[in-house]
């Protein structure tokens, strides 16, 4: 577990040293807001670096992880955007797997 969370905190800063895709800030790609998507899974992954999710948590999470997932198809064209989203995805699905061994 304790390597688990020591990726998830790399992948955290990483993640928090990139800027939001400004032309996504009023972008809803399948209309999704992309800036909720980013508020919710920000706040579930930075809950999870600190302990098992509720369960209103973890349903968030697992819930706009698939989202994120057909979202991320549809945005392919913006290199940064996607980058910033699947570096998004990636770091959300390392706490999902955190806080479901958490779980079980």
């Amino acid at each position: 577990m304790d390597e688990l969370l020591g990726q998830l905190s790399r992948k955290w800063e990483e993640f928090e040293s990139l800027p939001f895709p400004a032309n996504f800030r009023s972008r809803e790609p399948d209309g999704e807001c992309m800036v909720m998507m980013d508020a919710d899974l920000a706040g579930c992954i930075s809950s999870a670096m600190k302990g098992r999710l509720d369960d209103r948590r973890s349903a968030i999470l697992h819930s706009r992880i698939a989202r994120l997932r057909v979202i991320l198809s549809l945005i392919r064209e913006d290199e940064n955007a996607s980058n910033y989203f699947t570096l998004l995805h990636e770091t959300a699905m390392l706490a999902a797997e955190i806080d479901d061994a958490r779980r079980a």
